[in-house]
Order: C-alpha cells, then structure tokens, then sequence
C-alpha cells in the first residue's frame, strides 16, 4: 500500500528590505486641510534570484494622488507620491504563491508610515494610508531575458 505524505509546507523569511524610490509632488496649495482626498493604486512584482535557488526579490509600489474639491465641487490634484520598496526574502521548500499577499503586506506597512512622515514635512496633514487586505493583490513574475 502506498504511504501518503504531507506535502511540505512552505515558510518565507526576510532578508532585507530597502525603499528603493520616493517621489513627492506638490503641485497646488491645500484649500482646506480637513478634506483632502485620496485615490490609492499599488503594484507587485517578484523575480526569482538566479544566484541563490532559494532566494526572491520582492517589490511593491505605491502610486497616490492627492485631491481636493474646490468650490464648485470640480476635484483639484494637490500632488501625488509615488514610492517602491525592495524585499528580498528566503524560502524553503517550494516557493508557493499563496504567501505572496503576505509578502505584499510586510512591504505596505514600511511605506505607511514613511508616507505619513513626508506628508508632515510638506506641511500636509498626516496621511494614514489605510490598512489593507491585499489577499487578492495581483503579483507579476519578473523573468530573465535568455
């Protein structure tokens, strides 16, 4: 009779993270600093590290537009931040990609609260980007030119 294995599961560790890009633009002055309003997109991306079979870079960017309405109810873009942040991370066994909204998640919380930082020293209210589920978070894989 044929034994029946548990198949092996698979666990991620971080090696490091780094922000690898952040761009601010103020391009209009607050009208009123309790309502300005925000419009959140994000991207996923990882590649395999040739190098190390058990390795992954990991990356997640941040595209935010900053808006207002003025008096006539037409939507004003007062600036806009853009930022990516860089993670590499260890896997064992086989890379499953069901970890990878997790992945996500460890990297949107460093941005959180860097974005909230450059936004007070802009002179802005505090941003709090909103917390996430990102359980459904599209992931491209990044291949090697051959």
């Amino acid at each position: 009779m044929e034994e029946l294995q548990q198949p092996k599961k698979s666990s991620v560790s971080v090696r490091s993270i780094k922000l690898a890009q952040l761009n601010f633009i103020q391009k209009n002055n607050l009208i009123d600093k309790e309502s300005m309003g925000l419009d959140l997109g994000f991207n996923a991306s990882y590649q395999k590290i040739k190098s190390e079979n058990t390795s992954i870079q990991f990356n997640f960017g941040i595209q935010l537009k900053l808006l207002q309405e003025d008096d006539d109810n037409n939507k004003i873009n007062i600036g806009a931040i853009q930022a990516h942040v860089i993670g590499l991370f260890d896997y064992e066994n086989e890379l499953d990609e069901k970890l990878f909204p997790n992945l996500a998640s460890i990297l949107y919380s460093y941005l959180r609260p860097i974005v909230a930082q450059i936004s007070v020293m802009a002179k802005l209210p505090p941003i709090d980007l909103p917390i996430l589920n990102l359980s459904k978070i599209k992931v491209d894989e990044i291949k090697d030119k051959e």
